[in-house]
Formats: structure tokens, C-alpha cells, sequence
């Protein structure tokens, strides 16, 4: 849940068998205009169905992203969820691999309109299709913010190199290992290095850098060493996780 300048992005995958049922549907969509969502603008100034905001007292701006994965349908789409009333969500191609691929945090969080605070065990993407999802989208849309996302994530993970190696690894012949073997080929493409072209030139690199240190060229030669710092990441990632040892 990336946060900026007063404003928390939460993107939601939803579970389209649930909301299959009507009653699902109507409960989140009631749930929503109850606690005070309010459909938020696109980026080009729209007003959206899958896209909620609330503005809290405090100034801070929480922004609902609704997703799914429309298997027979094109990526970057909104569908109604189902065929009936104001909710709907974009279609984000692979994004049902967190329903199999997710760990598990409790959290103690102030509910809205002090409420008093609730402890809720929440379920999110895990380390491997986190990173599988951003790399196929900084490698469809070329966002800056997706290989950051991308590349934080892998960096302060609390887990050892090797167990995210093995975890990538336990899914090469899982269910998703389509999906798992086209991350790794973008990583490769975009990340790390190959004959002549060294990883740290790569547009991966170059884009992480850019997104935390800015284009000016009065950061250019701490970019460099923070392309370099992201291509070590990645490569020392696909090497572990060719390592079977």
C-alpha cells in the first residue's frame, strides 16, 4: 500500500465467484457508500466505478482500487461486478494468482469515524506473485512506480534471499508457473544483464532510479550507483533461483 503526500493507495483483487452472488455484490457496494467511499476520478479526470475515495479528518486521502481478473476479457478494462449497480473493477490480467499466492498479517487499525479499533487477520500477495504482477505491468505500461514497487519490495523483504529464491522456485511447476516463468523472462529482459549490455543500463534500473532520485543531472551519478545497486538485486534473485542446490 503505497503512500504519498497524504494519500494511501489500496488495490483490492476481487474474487469474481464470490461476487457471483448478488447479495455478495450489494453488501460490498453498500458497505462502501456506508462508511463514506465516494467514486473517485480516473487519470484523466473521470469519475470511475472501480476507483472509491474517503477523506479523513486528518488529510489524508484513501484511494480504493477494485481488480479482478477477467480471464476472457483485455487487460485495462472496467466490468461491472456483476452486470447490475455502481461497482465495478479493472481488469488486471493474472491478478487472481494472490487467492493461491498470499500470506497472512494480523493488524490493530482505528476503524473510520472513530469506531474504536479492530483486529483483523488480512490475507495480501505474497513476495512471489507481488513481484510477478509488477513486473508484467512495468513491462506492459513502462510506470516508473512499478519497477520501484517492484524492486522495494524484493530489497526490504524480512526474508532471507534464499527462502524468496525457494519460494519462487516451489512454483515453477505449480498452477501458475506460466505466469511465474514470464515475470522471471521480464526480469531477465529488463533488469539484468546479458553479453554486451550491462544490467545497470537496462530501462528497469534506470526507471527505479528515476522514480526515487529524479531525472535532474544533479543526481546522475547517485542514479548510477542505484541502477547498479538494482541489477546486483535482480540478478543475484534469478541466480538463486536457478540454484538448486
Amino acid at each position: 500500500m503505497p503512500q504519498h503526500a497524504g494519500t494511501l493507495d489500496i488495490d483490492v483483487v476481487v474474487d469474481l465467484v464470490v461476487l457471483d452472488d448478488t447479495e455478495a455484490y450489494r453488501t460490498l457496494e453498500d458497505n462502501l457508500k456506508k462508511i463514506g467511499f465516494e467514486r473517485a476520478e480516473n487519470s484523466e479526470g473521470k469519475k470511475v466505478n472501480w476507483r472509491w475515495k474517503i477523506r479523513l479528518d486528518k488529510g489524508v486521502t484513501i484511494i480504493l482500487e477494485l481488480l479482478a481478473d477477467f480471464q476472457s476479457a483485455q487487460g485495462g478494462h472496467a466490468h461491472a461486478i456483476p452486470q447490475e449497480g455502481q461497482i465495478s473493477a479493472l481488469n488486471i490480467p493474472h491478478s487472481s494468482i494472490v487467492f493461491d499466492l498470499y500470506d497472512r498479517v494480523e493488524i490493530r487499525a482505528e476503524l473510520l469515524h472513530e469506531n474504536g479499533i479492530a483486529v483483523e487477520t488480512i490475507k495480501h500477495a505474497n513476495i512471489v506473485s507481488f513481484t510477478c504482477l509488477k513486473a508484467i505491468a512495468y513491462n506492459d505500461r513502462q510506470e516508473r512506480k512499478d519497477a520501484h514497487d517492484l524492486v522495494y519490495c524484493l530489497q526490504y523483504t524480512s526474508m532471507d534471499r534464499k527462502v524468496v529464491a525457494r519460494l519462487f522456485r516451489e512454483q515453477t511447476m505449480g498452477k501458475h508457473k506460466q505466469v511465474l516463468f514470464d515475470s522471471l523472462v521480464i526480469l531477465r529482459k529488463r533488469f539484468s544483464s546479458e553479453d554486451s549490455l550491462e544490467g545497470h543500463r537496462k530501462d528497469g534500473p534506470v526507471a527505479v532510479a528515476k522514480f526515487e532520485l529524479g531525472d535532474g543531472d544533479d543526481s546522475r551519478e547517485t542514479r548510477v550507483l542505484r541502477q547498479r545497486e538494482v541489477a546486483a538485486l535482480i540478478e543475484t534473485l534469478l541466480a538463486e533461483i536457478q540454484n538448486t542446490e
